[in-house]
């Protein structure tokens, strides 16, 4: 078969990516260098180089600069020596719950719970209060299989089964009253460390729907805070069985129940990998599978099943056509294209969910019937409050990156948004149920990037009109996570979280009681060459703006963005005394928020929920064999 070219046509139907011209420049003069591509920065929970909750020395010594004090510094310090302590290995940790222990004795580890106390985490729990959030199982089938008189038998022989079942007893155990924030500590965990014992069989084992739902139930238990260290590990594995079992010829129920299972782990990764910033490793383009009808995850209304898969699809599109390295020839304006598009689906996916779930309404508990719906409902508030955050932070990278793409108009739009966005997670916070059976996102990891965001726009704009609401909702917040600390007997620091808003307050207090002058170069720490937050043109000079030079996106209200209106002598450097009290900044490019990729050196909040894990090798934990990157 001959191939005639078309000539005179250099359009090429396949997409250049930046990988393509890494190989097709090497060695030659024209290799690339250290230079970086474009990629909009924003995804889930980091920003810039690093995650929203790291701080590196260049922005503590942002932070330093602003605050004219190093109260920062000293929290975040404290912060490092509690995480080092908390990630110790200590070989007295491993308690007779932990994984190394069941798997020593071969009795032990293919024991049969107690029929009566499983049967009740069971069913009064687990179908009860996870099974319609994760509804992978078929409820009949699977209390008929463990009410069968050889169950027993079965479980010995089969380590899928075993680690299945006791990864249910677990998760309706941990539900009930019998989990622990710490791994290795509560009856939950005895159940769930059986379970985990089986992992390395399983991993010998051919892909079937038994290992799949094996690993779907790890999979949900490991959500929790006690999981933190394995659950990327865990949740991995899963998706790839749930990928390559789609090559299987299923018939029937069979086939049903893998379809449940892909879909909700589908789900799962995508919401997980994105809030952490991660690559995905279920692939788009070759999923045929179907969503089933899934009745038993319905809530009035909701088809909760369905909406959640939707949801994760946007994340997804977004992931993979704006938070990615971009094609050599993408123009600036194509990721504004990105946004409004992602936008516009979120909000129609908000739309699609009934009035009384429906995110950007007031969250009224009192029209939901149950504890069951005001968790969906509130898991689904979250759920677009942080992609719209997202969202709002890569317009105002992306106009900080470029010149003339992003209007004064919609900056202003966008930092507002994400100041009331972020405002409207705080506000949710006293709705959480602290518990250890609540997934870490929704627990630390969505509350906590809002609060730091919020942090940052206080202590930039400290004369702001909402500066009185936002401090607080930051207090609001820092209760939050010290109620993790008392609920978790102290295990989990989270009050030093709340300190952050306390020196934001003092800070206000501060600038109010003082009027503290412009923060020139000569009040600035030795380490700061210059002020960090740098000095724009006035809004009111025409011509280009180099797009480095504005090291601070600087926003004006959007009832104030009339050139006339502003002096001509006015320059947005973040002075807390300027007298406009609608503008707001927001240092979403200034560099001393970025760090160097391979060299992410500094402190990462998040960590603090972070444990040693008693009974798991080092290999299991990235935080502990070294391979953590921030």
């Amino acid at each position: 078969m001959n191939v005639t070219p078309v000539a005179g046509n250099n359009r090429r139907p396949l997409p250049e990516l930046y990988v393509d011209r890494i190989l097709a420049t090497a060695r030659t003069d024209g290799a690339v260098g250290n230079e970086k591509p474009f990629a909009v920065k924003g995804i889930g929970l980091v920003i810039g180089n690093a995650s929203l909750t790291f701080f590196s020395d260049n922005r503590l010594s942002y932070l330093s600069s602003r605050l004219q004090n190093d109260k920062v510094n000293r929290l975040v310090q404290r912060i490092s020596s509690v995480i080092a302590s908390r990630l110790q290995h200590h070989a007295s940790v491993a308690t007779s719950g932990s994984m190394s222990n069941v798997r020593e004795s071969q009795k032990d580890a293919i024991a049969i719970p107690d029929t009566a106390e499983a049967d009740a985490h069971i069913k009064s729990v687990y179908f009860e209060r996870i099974h319609p959030i994760y509804p992978f199982l078929d409820r009949k089938e699977f209390e008929a299989m463990v009410h069968a008189p050889y169950f027993a038998d079965r479980l010995v022989q089969s380590k899928a089964l075993y680690a299945l079942y006791n990864a249910i007893v677990a998760l309706g155990c941990q539900a009930g009253s019998g989990g622990k924030f710490e791994p290795g500590k509560g009856r939950a965990w005895q159940y769930m460390a059986r379970a985990l014992a089986a992992i390395p069989d399983l991993f010998t084992l051919p892909d079937s729907l038994d290992v799949l739902q094996a690993m779907t139930a790890l999979t949900i238990y490991s959500l929790g805070i006690s999981c933190i260290a394995i659950e990327h590990f865990i949740l991995s594995e899963a998706a790839r069985r749930a990928q390559n079992l789609g090559r299987a010829n299923l018939r029937g129920k069979a086939r049903v129940a893998y379809h449940r299972a892909f879909w909700l782990l589908y789900t799962i990764e995508k919401i997980i990998n994105f809030h952490f910033g991660r690559n995905s490793i279920f692939v788009d383009n070759d999923i045929v599978i179907p969503i089933p009808p899934v009745p038993d995850g319905i809530m009035g209304e909701l088809d909760w099943f369905l909406t959640t898969a939707r949801y994760a699809r946007l994340l997804s599109k977004a992931m993979t056509s704006l938070f990615s390295i971009s094609g050599t020839e993408n123009p600036k304006t194509y990721y504004l294209s990105v946004i409004d598009q992602c936008e516009t689906e979120l909000e129609e996916w908000r739309m699609s969910i009934p009035a009384n779930f429906r995110p950007s309404e007031p969250y009224q508990t009192h029209t939901l019937q149950n504890a069951l719906h005001r968790t969906a409902a509130l898991a689904v508030h979250l759920l677009y409050n942080s992609f719209k955050l997202s969202l709002r932070r890569a317009t105002l990278y992306l106009a900080a990156n470029t010149s003339h793409v992003v209007s004064q108009a919609r900056q202003a739009e966008s930092t507002r948004s994400m100041m009331e966005t972020s405002r409207s997670v705080l506000e949710l916070t006293t709705f959480i149920d602290v518990e250890p059976v609540t997934p870490l996102w929704i627990l630390a990891g969505i509350p906590i990037v809002s609060l730091f965001v919020l942090f940052d726009l206080v202590v930039t704009n400290p004369k702001h009109a909402e500066t009185a609401t936002n401090l607080a909702l930051l207090d609001m917040g820092g209760g939050h996570f010290s109620r993790l600390e008392y609920a978790s007997g102290g295990s989990l620091p989270g009050s030093l979280i709340g300190e952050f808003a306390h020196i934001a307050r003092e800070y206000v207090n501060t600038v109010k009681r003082e009027g503290m002058p412009n923060q020139n170069v000569d009040k600035q720490p030795p380490t700061v060459a210059k002020s960090p937050i740098g000095t724009s043109k006035s809004l009111s000079k025409p011509g280009p703006q180099s797009p480095r030079e504005n090291s601070v996106n600087h926003v004006l209200d959007s009832s104030e963005l009339e050139s006339t209106q502003v002096p001509e002598d006015l320059f947005f450097d973040g002075d807390p005394s300027l007298p406009i009290n609608n503008a707001l900044f927001f240092p979403i490019n200034d560099r001393f928020f970025e760090v160097d990729d391979e060299v992410p050196l500094g402190t990462d909040i998040m960590d603090l929920f972070n444990s040693t894990m008693p009974g798991i090798d080092p290999y299991y934990n990235p935080m502990i064999s070294g391979d953590h990157q921030g």
